[in-house]
């Protein structure tokens, strides 16, 4: 049973509603908690919810506020968070990636708009910047922006264009006379949008332009670092027009704006040169002989937003699942026959199977999530060794944007389904503001849209599947790939008579999950070659394949990625304990997704008879097994209480007490309001009548 605590977690408070669930586990969950992040990293992340929790700044407010107070405060609370320099990045220092990732979950579970501001200022636009510098100007930029002397924005996005970069038309023309490059917003649907810190807060911006020669030569989309705002002042330069997008659905602490340039000149120093340069006589010049190659290797470069997402994801499922688990196990409900007490709705059948896989989704995509950052952070790393093949570099690039591309969108509706599900699951008292749902909700649901819609983002991924797996070379090409994501391809033969063990082991599942991508790649080619034998041209092949064959390929390939990865990091615990019990939570995981998948399944023909039912006893098998784990398993991926701020999900279980202070709390809530005046008057007149 349970191990020796630790010092470190911190304890819950022994006792309380949830101590007959804790005392169920068969493993310790502070064990746990430090294999999800290294102790180092974790005890990071205490030391930043500590600081949180402490400085009164930080202070919920019961109420919604106003939009202007809102980013007022945000934009206090990030400068606080800034100036206590947690990462030592305004002393120039580059922060070490897994912390930047680490405090990136621990400041966005407390606040979104909070991580996301500071994120901006710190690490996208920094990382912009960096993975495409090559001269003096663009590292004197780097270290003014991480000494707080100048702050920056991310300016990809178009209101006519978002996912599709290639079809950006915000232009910058390189003049030989002047020495400068142009930009230019063609219309209102060029203008830049949506970028964050843009409106009101930020002095410089990367923009992604396409690049012209004096020859009238369009060479691609290039990142350009433009100044856009007198930093004295703030007021826009001359040829800089910007103005903010209003109030939105969630993160309103965030400032999103639009950008417009009117012939607007930069420096050619501006020009981030890594993957292609201007001469001073206009001349273009590039490492990469195949604009392709170029432009995968830039893909790479702006897949960090797209990976810290997942990670970012995989922090709202645990808030989540947390919340609605531990009410679980305090809400009664119902007896059976005779019984002299409520059952806690955690007992029930239907509680499990609506909330335990999310929990488990919540361990996969918390591991899958740091395994492709750290794989994003290795990229940017190696992208600036000279010595390596820059083929190497596009390749490498090409697959973590692949990776990215589908990874968002799991992990988006993932964590998406399990907020509405908890917040079902735990009734009305899930609907208060004060259980901590509701906000959680407005300010993931962007997750699901930025950084790329979720189904075009899946296309991407499934168009470099197809491309692989129609090359007569693909053994070559899949050699080439050095994340080795379609490895298991090489040996087709082993896919033609692959059949349902009826076993639930985590070899089973992952063996049905490489007959399925295989299976799902076979018929999506032949439905795009059969589109294009009718006439129809590629474009339109590939888009009258999406529905059933190219999404469904896409999401299976991610699928598979997960488990693969989770797989080969559990294996890897020393700890039989807790080695069982992430077992569990991938074949959960596993089989519930699969089952998702069942129809394909047949339609193959790798299940027959009653397999279909087989996998769905497992799952529901699976939930009741993890039942005893349950709140262990969400005490060790839970922030602390202050920064979950839920009634519902404190770590004491004590919800009605918490409700109840909460309640009372409401501003003005034991006063009658001014308007009991107006339903005296009209209580009166309907009485004269």
């Amino acid at each position: 049973m349970v191990k020796d605590d630790p010092s470190f977690p911190p304890s819950f408070p022994e006792g309380g509603p949830l101590a007959h669930y804790r005392a169920q586990a068969s493993f310790n969950w502070k064990t746990m908690a430090l294999l999800l992040d290294k102790e180092e990293i974790l005890r990071f992340k205490y030391e930043i919810w500590n600081f949180l929790a402490t400085d009164p700044i930080f202070a919920y407010s019961p109420t919604k506020r106003s939009l202007h107070d809102e980013r007022r405060v945000i934009m206090q609370q990030t400068f606080r968070i800034m100036e206590k320099d947690f990462l030592n990045e305004t002393k120039g220092e580059i922060g070490d990636p897994v912390k930047v990732m680490a405090m990136t979950t621990a400041l966005g579970q407390y606040s979104w708009s909070l991580c996301t501001k500071r994120s901006i200022f710190m690490d996208f636009f920094t990382n912009a910047v960096r993975g495409l510098a090559k001269s003096g100007y663009h590292f004197d930029i780097l270290e003014k922006a991480y000494k707080m002397e100048l702050t920056g924005c991310v300016a990809m996005t178009e209101i006519g264009h978002g996912t599709n970069t290639k079809a950006f038309r915000t232009k910058a023309t390189y003049d030989t006379v002047k020495g400068v490059f142009i930009l230019e917003t063609p219309d209102f649907e060029a203008a830049k949008c949506w970028s964050g810190g843009l409106g009101k807060s930020t002095t410089h911006a990367f923009v992604m332009a396409q690049l012209y020669t004096p020859d009238g030569q369009c060479h691609g989309l290039h990142g350009f670092v433009v100044p856009i705002r007198d930093p004295l002042t703030f007021l826009t330069y001359p040829g800089v027009t910007i103005f903010d997008m209003g109030e939105k659905v969630g993160l309103n602490g965030l400032d999103n704006g639009v950008m417009l340039f009117d012939n607007y000149a930069i420096k050619r120093e501006s020009l981030l040169n890594k993957t292609g340069s201007v001469s001073g006589d206009g001349i273009y010049i590039s490492p990469f002989k195949d604009p392709n190659k170029r432009f995968g290797a830039a893909l790479g470069n702006t897949s960090a937003a797209r990976a810290a997402i997942i990670t970012m994801c995989a922090a709202n499922l645990a808030s989540a699942v947390t919340i609605s688990i531990r009410y679980s196990a305090v809400r009664r409900q119902f007896s059976a026959t005779n019984a002299s007490e409520e059952l806690p709705v955690i007992e029930y059948q239907m509680q499990q199977w609506r909330l335990f896989p999310y929990l488990a989704a919540a361990y996969v995509i918390k591991f899958v999530g740091d395994s492709i950052y750290q794989d994003f952070v290795n990229f940017i790393m190696s992208s600036f060794n000279t010595d390596i093949d820059p083929e190497l570099i596009s390749n490498w690039g090409i697959e973590i944007h692949v990776l990215s591309s589908s990874g968002k969108p799991i992990g988006g509706w993932l964590a998406r389904d399990a907020i509405q599900e908890s917040r079902e699951a735990c009734g009305g008292h899930g609907y208060l503001r004060s259980a901590g749902i509701g906000v959680l909700r407005d300010d993931h649901d962007a997750n699901v849209t930025y950084e790329g819609d979720n189904n075009v983002l899946l296309q991407q991924t499934s168009n470099w599947l197809l491309t692989i797996y129609s090359n007569p070379h693909r053994s070559e090409l899949i050699d080439k790939m050095p994340m080795g994501t379609l490895s298991f391809l090489r040996i087709e033969s082993v896919f033609h008579n692959l059949k349902f063990t009826g076993e639930m082991t985590p070899q089973s599942l992952l063996s049905s999950y490489k007959w399925l991508v295989y299976y799902l790649l076979q018929t999506t080619a032949e439905k795009v070659a059969t589109q294009q034998t009718n006439g129809s041209d590629s474009f339109t092949s590939k888009n009258q394949s999406q529905v059933y064959f190219a999404r469904t390929l896409a999401i299976a390939f991610i699928e598979h990625y997960c488990l693969d990865v989770f797989w080969n990091k559990l294996v890897q615990h020393q700890d039989a304990e807790i080695r069982t019990v992430l077992t569990k939570l991938m074949l959960l995981y596993g089989y519930w997704s699969l089952e998702k998948h069942l129809g394909t399944l047949y339609q193959g023909g790798h299940c027959n008879g009653d397999d279909g039912n087989v996998i769905r006893e497992g799952i529901l098998k699976l939930c009741e097994q993890l039942k005893p784990e349950a709140i262990a398993l969400v005490d060790a991926i839970a922030p602390p209480d202050f920064v979950l701020n839920s009634a519902l999900g404190n770590s004491d279980g004590e919800v009605y007490k918490h409700l109840r202070s909460a309640m009372m709390m409401t501003p003005r809530g034991f006063e009658r309001d001014d308007y009991w005046k107006d339903i005296v008057e009209v209580m009166t007149m309907k009485g004269k009548l």
